[in-house]
């Protein structure tokens, strides 16, 4: 809102879906490949790395999106499993959302019967990159 001091702007009211675990194709599990995520684009998933803290463990910004799940629709998406429960603590939103109880912090921790996952989205974006065809951006 214009002429509202940046602190005190209305926060977004997000509700939280979540999967119990990662999906079987989530790019976050260390045994998923590019070819695995149905409609698979590289680009996007570069993108999503503005969703996730930087190589120094700092960030995403305030105004970051959430990295959502691939099996959410558009306009009814809700977040990644994956990230959630690897980077999703990271977030301002999803801290916000712990903190307001519209999440369980358990969401932000993976469970013992969970896959094992990547640390970080530069390896999942690294492990993206190696196992990516080249007809796979077109």
């Amino acid at each position: 809102m214009r002429g509202q001091p940046e602190a005190s702007r209305p926060v977004p009211e997000y509700t939280f879906t979540t999967l119990p675990q990662p999906c079987p194709s989530c790019p976050w599990r260390e045994s998923t490949t590019a070819s695995d995520i149905p409609n698979f684009d590289m680009n996007l998933a570069e993108d999503l790395a503005s969703c996730c803290p930087d190589e120094n463990g700092y960030g995403p910004g305030v105004d970051a999106s959430m990295f959502a799940c691939h099996q959410s629709r558009p306009g009814r998406e809700f977040a990644c499993a994956g990230w959630l429960a690897t980077v999703g603590h990271k977030h301002p939103i999803i801290r916000l959302a712990v903190t307001k109880r519209r999440l369980s912090a358990t969401a932000l921790q993976p469970s013992q019967d969970w896959p094992r996952l990547h640390p970080t989205y530069t390896d999942v974006l690294n492990k993206l990159r190696a196992t990516c065809s080249a007809d796979a951006d077109d």
